[in-house]
């Protein structure tokens, strides 16, 4: 990747970086448990266990049978979690979720429990545990609802690192400690406000409050359902052992938009995928990005989205407009003989995106909004026109579309007129290339690339196995301390008291002057003395 430095220091700062951000650790068996079949999350482990491999760690790794292999690891494949995906894309349920933040989430919910019911019970994890052998000084998890695989910490007296492949969200926040509402961001995006009105701040606590009901009564008491189940510990020791995240790895970056006031525990490291090369294009896709006169559009709906199965009310319009551009455009589509394409379309079912990214002549990226793909086009510094599905995609492509890099529109409502002005604006105005150009330069510019700041935030880990100087204990904290309501408990009490003799002393006046009318009246109603 390509960050970078302060030049008139660069030879201090590689001193630097060899000295201290790669400190030596002792060699360590790390155990990484990553339950989901998408590609997306790979892309993000891959290169991070690589580099734990090549730091000399012992890693093994809990996939789905379909995860690519990395060399130097064990994996322990849990061929369920491919039959379990494989039933839900079969289902008429994920369609459901899409649409519906209740469904989605008893559907969220169910994956959970199914999940860690299925690596707990598989037969290869259970001699694992059987193994007297097997020891593990770390375990690195999605920090999601997987809470029942948090009695291995307990078992290998492990430290528990975290990743998490989306952005922020509240429960991110509450397994670092950080418990403060006031940055608190929703887990599922459906329903929710994106403007800042007080009605829409009191409609988005109610969305949020809801979803932590949903944990509260629904998801966390299954989880203990298999916490005690395989592990046979307390309940006690499980809410204990979800707090014990030394390390939250965050598939983010404050230069996309999303600002937080992060506690220690939580590193940034959005973009860790692109320190891997880019996958180069074939010599005909490349000729076609080459001869385009006027600039390239790039389109995909991600890489677990097929075009098949996008509504007719959603690709009709795709055609239409596109065959009204002068641009050339290149569509990750899996449909080669697509009806009505126009000659200015090539289709292609597995578009090397970075590559196609990083060209002279793109102009354009219409995604819908996955956040590995938002980061790429930040990084490469191309505007963007959002059509986000579900998931992180709508505030992914909300906070490009507050910085002044992108468009996003609402796919129920796509007509070809509004697509093709919208991608005229987009290409035309200056001003959404020069702000993308201005977050590409924000988004490279760090200390360290977000690879070798996860490894060292990892190895941090295993060097101080005691989180505690890094989290918020709100057990520490009392939550009239944390708001400083022991400050403002006594400037309300005189507020109260101030405002409380002002309202006084008018109800005096006002009983005083009635007094004063009532005694004029009765003077004016007795009789005159002749």
């Amino acid at each position: 990747m390509r960050f970078s430095y302060a030049r008139p220091v660069l030879g201090v700062c590689l001193l630097l970086l060899v000295n201290f951000n790669f400190e030596q650790v002792e060699t360590a068996n790390i155990l990484g448990i990553f339950p989901y079949q998408y590609t997306s999350p790979f892309l993000v482990v891959k290169p991070f266990v690589q580099s734990l491999v090549q730091r000399g760690h012992n890693v093994t790794l809990i996939t789905p049978k379909s995860m690519p292999e990395v060399n130097g690891v064990r994996y322990l494949r849990v061929t369920n979690l491919n039959k379990r995906i494989q039933k839900l894309l079969e289902s008429d349920e994920l369609f459901d979720f899409i649409i519906n933040k209740w469904r989605e989430s008893i559907l969220a919910t169910k994956m959970y429990f199914h999940m860690c019911q299925d690596i707990l019970s598989d037969d290869a994890v259970q001699r694992m545990l059987k193994d007297r052998n097997e020891h593990f000084d770390l375990i690195m998890m999605e920090a999601t609802n997987l809470d029942a695989l948090c009695g291995l910490v307990e078992y290998y007296n492990a430290t528990l690192v975290g990743l998490s492949f989306l952005n922020f969200n509240w429960y991110t926040e509450e397994r670092a400690g950080n418990h403060a509402p006031s940055i608190y961001q929703p887990i599922s995006h459906i329903g929710y406000s994106r403007d800042y009105s007080l009605l829409s701040r009191i409609f988005n606590w109610i969305h949020i409050t809801e979803e932590m009901l949903m944990e509260s009564l629904i998801i966390l008491p299954s989880q203990l359902q298999l916490f005690k189940k395989f592990f046979g510990y307390s309940e006690q020791k499980f809410y204990e052992l979800r707090n014990k995240y030394s390390v939250i790895l965050v598939n983010d970056h404050f230069s996309m938009g999303n600002v937080r006031a992060n506690v220690p525990n939580i590193i940034e490291v959005g973009g860790l995928h692109l320190s891997e090369p880019p996958e180069p294009s074939d010599e005909s896709l490349q000729r076609f990005m080459d001869e385009a006169e006027h600039g390239v559009i790039y389109f995909s709906m991600g890489l677990d989205i097929l075009v098949q199965f996008l509504p007719d009310n959603m690709q009709q319009p795709m055609m239409q407009a596109f065959s009204q551009l002068k641009q050339r455009v290149v569509w990750k589509n899996e449909l080669f003989n697509m009806p009505n394409k126009s000659e200015n379309v090539y289709a292609i079912e597995k578009a090397p995106q970075r590559h196609i990214l990083e060209h002279p002549n793109i102009r354009l990226f219409i995604t819908n909004g996955g956040s590995l793909s938002v980061m790429e086009a930040v990084y490469s510094g191309v505007p963007m026109l959002g059509l986000p599905v579900f998931f992180d995609q709508f505030g992914n492509l909300r906070f490009a579309e507050l910085a002044g890099m992108a468009e996003v529109l609402d796919i129920n409502t796509l007509n070809a007129d509004i697509l093709t002005n919208t991608i005229r604006e987009l290409i035309k105005n200056p001003k959404y290339t020069l702000r993308a150009k201005e977050m590409s330069n924000t988004f490279r510019d760090r200390p360290m690339s977000p690879l070798d700041a996860a490894v060292w935030w990892t190895e941090y880990a295993l060097r101080n196995r005691n989180p505690a100087h890094m989290r918020l204990n709100k057990e520490e904290i009392s939550l009239m301390r944390y708001y400083r309501l022991d400050w403002m408990l006594p400037f309300g009490l005189r507020f109260i008291i101030v405002f409380g003799s002002v309202l006084y002393l008018i109800w005096k006046v006002i009983q005083k002057k009635r007094e004063w009318k009532k005694t004029k009246e009765l003077k004016m109603l007795q009789p005159t003395s002749q």
